[in-house]
């Protein structure tokens, strides 16, 4: 029997599938990873060494620490929590798809939140322009540098291993468990048109892991506020994964890292500034830079050439510690 034929008078209806081009997905993909020209920061902040910022120049590339080796025990797990209690209220009301998803990711999210199976590898920048903060954290306590790295509308490098995007860190628990909240809800509510097939199960599983990757992957605790944060994230596309540089730390801790190019078609890192530490010899260090800068083929004017500064963080904290000055009226 052709397939154009059926019964007579059976009024046969084709299942829904959900397809991961629905606008459920795009709505995924549109919050999940947003473009570097959706920042509101023109300009971001790198602090490190002296010598790390001339190796970052020479090599072209930034590196990305592997979550688990950086500075915060909590990175990718301090929003599980919240990600989990969100989840079990938007399964007390939903039924029917959302519900069977729901049901599997609240059963297995112990064991498959993306920090335990997946490697994120953070290129920490922040909005924080000469900070003191990032200066004694980072910066040597002013004997290292800071670069000043625009932020340009373009797309960024293309590979087969990995994927990076550019993504701004929240430090409240109550405001990522409110766009959780809404973005889980959304999700849900698109579904109620689609049956739970397997198939349609799956997809949706697979876009309620990826906002609750988000969360976790953007969500720092209050105590790391003032590092005003925005990182360059970089992620395995297969569970495969990809096979990490190592360093050891001053205290013989292994680090693994991945050396992260930040343009694509070998393009030049575009800096707005170097900003040298306050107790470095500034026009011995600008030297070594401009050798650095020249050998690479920087030009003198264009986009890419920075400007040099001296921190201003010493005079900062120079003219806090002056007295106030009383006027009294005549």
């Amino acid at each position: 029997m052709p397939k154009s034929r059926g019964r007579f008078g059976r009024n046969r209806r084709p299942k829904r599938k959900f397809d991961i081009r629905t606008a459920v997905s795009k709505f995924f993909e549109s919050i999940g990873f947003s473009p570097e020209k959706d920042l509101r920061y023109p300009v971001l902040y790198h602090y490190t060494s002296t010598c790390g910022s001339l190796k970052i120049l020479e090599s072209q590339k930034f590196w990305a620490t592997a979550h688990d080796c950086t500075n915060d025990k909590g990175e990718l797990v301090s929003a599980n929590a919240a990600v989990f209690d969100v989840a079990q209220a938007w399964r007390q009301n939903v039924s029917g798809l959302a519900a069977r998803a729901l049901d599997i990711f609240l059963r297995d999210y112990d064991r498959e939140a993306i920090a335990k199976i997946r490697t994120a590898y953070l290129a920490c920048f922040s909005i924080a322009r000469d900070d003191e903060n990032q200066w004694r954290r980072y910066g040597g306590s002013g004997k290292g540098v800071c670069l000043g790295v625009r932020v340009i509308n373009e797309p960024g490098p293309e590979s087969e291993e990995v994927f990076s995007r550019l993504l701004e860190v929240v430090y409240s628990e109550e405001a990522m468990r409110t766009w959780f909240f809404e973005a889980l809800g959304k999700t849900c509510l698109a579904l109620a048109k689609y049956p739970s097939t397997i198939h349609n199960i799956r997809c949706t599983l697979a876009s309620i892991n990826g906002l609750a990757a988000f969360a976790s992957i953007t969500t720092k605790t209050p105590e790391w506020s003032n590092e005003r944060e925005v990182r360059h994230v970089t992620m395995e596309r297969f569970e495969s994964g990809v096979t990490p540089s190592v360093r050891t730390s001053a205290d013989g801790k292994e680090i693994r890292y991945l050396p992260v190019s930040l343009r694509a078609d070998g393009k030049l890192i575009a800096l707005d500034e170097i900003i040298i530490g306050e107790d470095q010899d500034f026009d011995e260090v600008r030297k070594q830079f401009e050798a650095v800068l020249a050998s690479k083929g920087y030009v003198e004017g264009s986009m890419e050439y920075p400007r040099f500064t001296v921190s201003g963080v010493s005079d900062s904290r120079e003219r806090n510690k002056l007295p106030c000055t009383v006027l009294q009226s005549s």
